[in-house]
């Protein structure tokens, strides 16, 4: 027994500091064995040690001393392994099905998109739509010799705990997806392509597109503040599991009624298909992860009076909405993205207005950031526990 509870403490031990070590790496790549020591407060060998597990599992790689380096005793520079094992993100949307590969440091490798759609058939028939993109992908990594390390799936929607504790999509307004069990539907179509044993993860596009960001560079202290098919708002830091579905918050006092119930919520005045109405567009057309530029912005672009007085609306909606987000959370910098960061000044100026001191900051990611930070899911769950990985 207590040789039992020795070997479990060594164990936990060592997932921790397998953690402690792969973290430090990710955040400071380039870096040497000396300065993660330092940093990680352990020993030299330990780091030592433990950097050698993570090299034999393919996760770290040493790029060798800097070039141009002084005389001495060579301090090896440790990197994410850009050749090890990849993570798969897979995005839902109305008239398409999604995928990329992406490395450990977040460099894509291959996207695929079929176009689908999605939103006139079951949702069973729409996650095997998918299969055609999972199948191209995981050829290509096979014969790239590179191990997928998981799948993250993300849709345009609001993701809630399921009856069996794994996240469903609860309502997906562009899919008419709800209360779909969207894990269960793409696993059941990996074991078709006879692939099993896969770490599959689900959460929402806006959720997706503030982690890839968090994990392009920008700060963990913002709030992002976008979406394609839905507005929502969710934290840069992925620490913090904060996500809210904006577009159903109410902004105009006996406003527009909604589907959810309300009146006046946000998404029917900044919505895509309420910005394409107010714009004289009888549809909001095909979505930009497709490569079209959304329609309203391409109408505002040329200088069509319509879209412009739907844009000042939206932007009007979305700072009035803003008001109770800086009440409550109190953030110094918003990050807009998604086809909202196509709202930038004409916001800026209303948000100057209305909350003096609040920066808007334009994102980094375009219309694949979902997709992207889908996959970046699956690499935050590698670094935050690589000893899963080694043992899996």
């Amino acid at each position: 027994m207590e040789s039992s509870r020795v070997g479990a403490g060594a164990k936990a031990m060592r997932r921790h500091n397998l953690a402690l070590v792969m973290n430090l790496i990710a955040r400071s790549a380039p870096v040497s064995r000396v300065e993660v020591a330092e940093r990680a407060g352990l020993t030299k060998a330990t780091v030592s040690a433990l950097v050698t597990e993570l090299i034999s599992a393919e996760l770290v790689r040493d790029l060798g001393p800097a070039p141009g380096r002084a005389p001495g005793r060579p301090a090896g520079r440790l990197v994410l392994d850009p050749y090890g094992p990849v993570a798969m993100g897979l995005q839902f949307g109305a008239d398409f099905a999604a995928a990329a590969l992406l490395d450990l440091s977040g460099r894509p490798l291959a996207r695929h998109v079929r176009r689908f759609d999605v939103a006139a058939v079951p949702a069973a028939e729409g996650a095997r739509a998918a299969r055609p993109v999972l199948r191209r992908l995981f050829e290509e990594a096979t014969l790239a010799g590179r191990l997928v390390a998981g799948i993250g799936i993300t849709v345009g929607g609001t993701v809630s705990p399921g009856p069996r504790g794994r996240p469903v999509v609860t309502w997906a307004p562009a899919l008419r997806w709800r209360d779909v069990d969207v894990i269960g539907l793409v696993s059941a179509q990996l074991r078709e392509l006879d692939l099993h044993g896969l770490d599959v993860r689900l959460a929402g596009e806006v959720a997706c597109a503030a982690l890839a960001e968090y994990q392009a560079g920008a700060a963990g202290d913002w709030l992002y503040l976008g979406g394609e098919d839905v507005i929502g708002l969710a934290p840069l830091n992925p620490d913090l599991t904060l996500a809210g579905d904006l577009g159903h918050v109410p902004v105009r006092r006996r406003g527009e009624p909604c589907p959810c119930g309300n009146r006046g919520c946000l998404d029917r005045y900044a919505g895509r298909a309420a910005m394409a109405a107010a714009a004289g567009l009888a549809g909001p057309g095909p979505s930009r992860l497709l490569g079209n530029e959304d329609a309203v912005t391409g109408l505002i672009r040329r200088g069509d009076p319509a879209a412009h007085r739907a844009r000042d609306a939206a932007a009007d909606a979305l700072a009035d909405a803003l008001v109770p987000v800086r009440a409550l959370l109190a953030p110094d910098t918003v990050v807009l993205g998604g086809r909202l960061g196509a709202f930038g000044e004409p916001l800026r100026r209303r948000v100057q207005d209305r909350l003096p001191g609040l920066v808007l900051r334009q994102a980094k990611l375009g219309a694949d950031a979902a997709l992207h930070g889908a996959a970046g899911s699956v690499i935050a769950r590698v670094i935050a526990d690589p000893l899963t990985w080694i043992d899996g």
